[in-house]
């Protein structure tokens, strides 16, 4: 059994980490599934921003997923807080599950979902990072979300579209902009 997390900003490799870990399971004639929240409105597949895709099921909650011996999760930052306890069963059960999404949204804030996941205490942690849109350096951890060229630094629901309506960038601790408290 293995239980692994994979986080960071947008334009990380998130999903292609997920996609990598997970595909070396089928040699093994392992039952995979890939799930996808019904959320995610930017497409149907689970695809990395690099093109590797796979196909997956779209639900709304992790409840309605079975029949598997391992599980990728993406976008898990989409899901409520309460799919944790249905990841908690899937690792109790032995299966091997590999979630990945942001670890934090566009505030810096850690979306409820993701913080029960890691108290779950996964096997293995992943923190990815990007290159900053900004500045160049390989140092991005944060996710920036912009509506024309202006910082949006609060009042969206925690999870936005990714239709064009905003522009998403990753971004280092200098350039990410945060609402003063």
């Amino acid at each position: 059994m293995t239980f692994v997390f994979i986080g960071g900003p947008m334009k990380s490799g998130k999903t292609l980490e997920l996609i990598a870990r997970v595909a070396p399971f089928e040699f093994a004639k392992k039952r995979i599934t890939y799930v996808q929240p019904k959320k995610n409105t930017r497409e149907e597949h689970i695809t990395s921003r690099l093109g590797l895709n796979t196909r997956a099921v779209v639900v709304e909650s992790l409840g309605e997923v079975n029949d598997f011996d391992v599980v990728g999760v993406d976008e898990i930052n989409m899901f409520e807080p309460g799919d944790a306890e249905v990841i908690e069963q899937w690792v109790r059960e032995g299966k091997d599950v590999f979630i990945s999404g942001l670890d934090l949204d566009y505030r810096g804030i850690m979306p409820p979902i993701v913080k029960e996941v890691l108290e779950l205490k996964p096997d293995v942690v992943i923190i990815k990072q990007a290159v900053c849109e900004v500045c160049h350096t390989y140092d991005a951890h944060f996710t920036q979300i912009l509506k024309g060229n202006e910082p949006v630094l609060g009042g969206l629901p925690l999870i936005t579209p990714d239709d064009g309506t905003y522009i998403y960038e990753a971004r280092c601790r200098k350039c990410f902009l945060r609402k003063k408290k």
